[in-house]
């Protein structure tokens, strides 16, 4: 049964994977380190990752890099929209977001999202507009109905200086624009504490007091319901992502520490009955893992990484509605 769920699954990747539209990436945030250094050339090096959360942020550090990610930002009118917004940010205040649309209610496809009409707008408290620019001008990945865009550079005095910061996009052809809320004052809580630790975690790291995390806890706890060892295909290949792909990633410490901060208290989150927990995790292995490891087997890595976010943010939805505080 397994065998033929994973070459169901592989059909169905391969599927995805010719049908994928990815743009190239030109990132500039989280381009380097707090050094200036290039992030890849460093990457080997990065061992030791902590997390702290302040209020809807999460400061977000390794031995190398520190950062901040509010995994939703506030909507200011839920009747006008319904896309989903997280934010990361670095210690320069460069950032970058990730919205998700809804496939019904508003789907996101690249042809709405590079039309010159749609655009990203930032603005102060009293409503003055700062920043007014072509919503697809830096594009990183669009995947299904997720796209990741690099904020432009006049937004970061914005999130330096000010209190609050909207947000909004506006997109060809629709009335009404999706306006968000930043708290910037949590937000420069999170990247103080998150240079702090940056900096005692790379003393931690030289004097050999802190090592890489070494569980996948979500995907070992898919593939023990399904008898899999810790030597399994699925374990091997995701760690192996984990590690040289993932790792040398401009954003790869800042999603690593995310992963490692939610993954156990998600699991502790799932329903106590171990029939409902073991269900949810056998629907998690089809619909994720499997896919996840099949499509970094085969060099995919966006669609691996995309596909991984997708089964946190479900996870996460499903924790919430059980009422565990995550």
């Amino acid at each position: 049964m397994l065998k033929q769920t994973r070459r169901r699954a592989l059909g169905l990747l391969i599927a995805a994977g010719l049908g994928a539209h990815i743009l190239p990436a030109g990132s500039r945030a989280f381009a380097q380190d707090e050094t200036g250094n290039d992030a890849e050339d460093d990457a080997d090096e990065t061992e030791c990752f902590d997390t702290k959360t302040f209020g809807s942020w999460m400061g977000q550090a390794s031995d190398t890099r520190a950062g901040a990610s509010q995994s939703e930002v506030p909507l200011l009118d839920l009747e006008a929209c319904a896309l989903a917004m997280q934010l990361q940010v670095n210690t320069d205040f460069e950032a970058r977001v990730f919205v998700t649309g809804d496939a019904e209610e508003m789907p996101l496809p690249e042809t709405l999202l590079v039309k010159p009409e749609s655009r990203f707008i930032a603005k102060l408290a009293d409503g003055t507009t700062s920043v007014d620019e072509a919503l697809c001008g830096n594009c990183t990945d669009i995947y299904d109905d997720t796209v990741s865009l690099v904020l432009p550079l006049a937004t970061a005095p914005l999130f330096r200086e000010q209190d609050t910061v909207e947000l909004a996009l506006r997109f060809a052809g629709r009335d009404e624009d999706c306006r968000f809320a930043v708290d910037c004052v949590t937000m420069r809580q999170a990247l103080d504490w998150a240079a702090a630790r940056r900096d005692e975690l790379a003393t931690e790291r030289d004097n050999g007091a802190c090592e890489a995390p070494d569980g996948c806890f979500i995907t070992t706890a898919c593939c023990e319901v399904l008898g899999l060892d810790d030597e399994c295909f699925e374990l091997r290949t995701l760690r192996r992502y984990r590690d040289e792909v993932l790792a040398r990633r401009p954003d790869g410490a800042s999603a690593i520490a995310s992963y490692y901060a939610l993954a156990p208290r998600i699991l502790a989150g799932l329903s106590a009955s171990s029939c409902d927990r073991d269900r949810t995790l056998l629907s998690v292995y089809a619909r994720y893992v499997l896919p996840s490891a099949i499509a970094a087997k085969f060099g995919l890595n966006a669609l691996a990484h995309g596909l991984y976010a997708r089964m946190l943010n479900e996870l996460m939805q499903v924790v919430s509605a059980e009422r565990i505080d995550i």
